[in-house]
């Protein structure tokens, strides 16, 4: 009877424990901006994903933490004690309530993670067409509809881009950390990704992908500009010869 006692006792102080420290890590987390910079409206997608994630996982690490640190400390061997603790056969309604847990923890997450994806994709419908042409080691942009060259990115801001990536030599990246996204160039075909730049400003773009010995230089800018701003830039970019 008093061992039954004593055991719950632990028990409580454990969860107690637990409990204060997942409150404090959730609270720190909640509202936290992990990516440096949310620049479109996918990486705002991208961002609410790691909170949600980082949120689901601090109860699991705070749970495993204490429980082997709580033991570490209450129940060590004193002296020259190194025998075995007592066997323990297993418990039914522990064991079913774990499973079902994390049954249910792994089904959210796929749900809001799958949410997610078809948020990102959104509408295949877009206001600028533009072509990304990866070469060793360089990026290329055509813009389909306007007869634009750039060795650079220019997009209007709260408009949506479809970007269509193809590779001329080998496996590249295109990757905008700012937008959130990132996207293969495979040799041989098309891919694309959606983007919808909501601040204004210059980022970065670089190949994501080990390209050879250039391709830590496999870099170019991103500008996102008003959008009576980015007319001026295609007027005078379209009355330049193209090469």
């Amino acid at each position: 009877m008093g061992h039954g006692v004593t055991a719950r006792r632990h028990l409580a102080i454990a969860l107690a424990i637990w409990a204060a420290l997942s409150v404090v890590g959730v609270v720190a987390v909640l509202g936290t901006q992990i990516l440096p910079i949310v620049a479109s409206r996918e990486a705002e997608v991208v961002n609410e994903a790691f909170v949600v994630l980082t949120v689901a996982s601090v109860p699991v690490l705070v749970l495993v933490v204490v429980a082997i640190v709580y033991s570490a400390i209450r129940f060590r061997a004193s002296g020259d004690d190194d025998g075995d603790g007592p066997p323990i056969h297993g418990h039914r309604s522990f064991e079913v309530g774990w499973v079902i847990v994390s049954f249910a923890m792994v089904a959210g997450l796929a749900a809001f993670g799958t949410i997610g994806l078809l948020e990102i994709r959104g509408d295949q419908r877009a206001d600028l067409e533009v072509r990304a042409e990866a070469t060793q080691w360089a990026w290329e942009f055509e813009y389909v509809d306007l007869g634009i060259h750039s060795k650079e990115l220019v997009l209007p801001v709260d408009r949506r881009i479809r970007v269509t990536i193809v590779a001329d030599d080998v496996l590249h990246s295109f990757s905008v950390p700012a937008f959130g996204i990132k996207q293969d160039a495979v040799p041989g075909r098309e891919t694309h990704l959606y983007v919808t730049p909501t601040m204004l400003g210059t980022y970065g773009a670089q190949c994501a992908e080990l390209c050879g010995l250039g391709h830590t230089k496999m870099v170019t800018s991103v500008t996102v500009m008003e959008p009576s701003e980015f007319e001026t830039w295609v007027a005078e970019h379209s009355q330049q010869p193209q090469t």
